[in-house]
């Protein structure tokens, strides 16, 4: 049996509008009733992902900023931040483009500009942002990850001019196309599967983790079942042991529910 299930929220577990359907939610219940751990990975923070939470009836942990930070409850399990140096290097950098510029530090949002992407940015992550002169001057040493938003065109140019002292000692990925992101080195969505799933001493042969975008593919491939939905980018189709038959739209986390962890309590 399938003792732990991740799942991404944006384009995964939620509709296009944010919504969660009646169906993924009965199937999540159902789901924890029967022993299974449901837990959401995402690249927001536990502020954004708690409402969620209560929804699902979820009580026990959450990842939040892509794996840098695991929550047991509103008790923080394990966290990780980039370097202060390092965090004024990519934003220097990453002035040179058109782009929009945010952080996550002490579980606030933070920016010191605000643009029609940050506004809807906020608005789909239900955040109110702190909202500073210069960002570089409010840098604490507790920085979880910096987020660029910009059309897709322009931060694929940002993603390949990156010099290597940024590459080095930090991990980059897309989490949308509109989206990229600088965690901390080395952290992923899949060392935070692992990180969990040896704290709560369950194999990964147990574990499924479900997404649909770059930076679900880490979890999908450390996952013993590594499922994305049909929606999902082709790179995590390709990473994928198993695709839904149903996008995010169409209860997708309610077919893998339905045929890997409810289907195997009836056998």
């Amino acid at each position: 049996m399938y003792k732990l299930l991740f799942t991404d929220l944006d384009d995964t577990l939620l509709n296009t509008d944010g919504s969660i359907s009646s169906q993924n939610i009965a199937a999540v219940k159902k789901a924890l009733k029967v022993g299974c751990n449901v837990v959401i990975c995402s690249g927001r923070s536990n502020m954004s992902i708690e409402k969620f939470n209560k929804t699902l009836g979820i009580k026990d942990y959450t990842i939040g900023y892509n794996g840098g930070i695991i929550y047991k409850g509103d008790k923080v399990l394990i966290c990780h931040y980039l370097k202060k140096q390092l965090v004024y290097d990519i934003i220097d950098f990453c002035r040179n483009f058109k782009v929009d510029l945010q952080l996550y530090q002490n579980s606030e949002l933070w920016l010191d500009k605000e643009t029609e992407r940050t506004k809807d940015y906020c608005l789909r992550s239900v955040l109110e942002p702190r909202i500073v002169d210069d960002l570089k001057q409010n840098i604490t040493d507790k920085v979880n990850k910096v987020i660029i938003l910009a059309d897709h065109e322009v931060l694929k140019k940002l993603e390949t001019s990156l010099p290597k002292h940024i590459l080095d000692y930090c991990c980059t990925f897309f989490s949308h196309s509109y989206l990229f992101e600088f965690n901390p080195p080395g952290i992923t969505k899949g060392t935070a599967v692992k990180e969990l799933a040896d704290y709560l001493d369950i194999p990964l042969s147990e574990v499924i983790a479900v997404g649909d975008n770059e930076n679900d593919i880490p979890m999908i491939e450390t996952a013993g079942l590594g499922v994305a939905v049909k929606n999902a980018v082709k790179s995590a189709l390709e990473a994928a042991n198993y695709i839904t038959q149903n996008t995010n739209d169409n209860n997708a986390i309610a077919e893998v529910i339905d045929k890997f962890i409810l289907n195997s309590q009836e056998e």
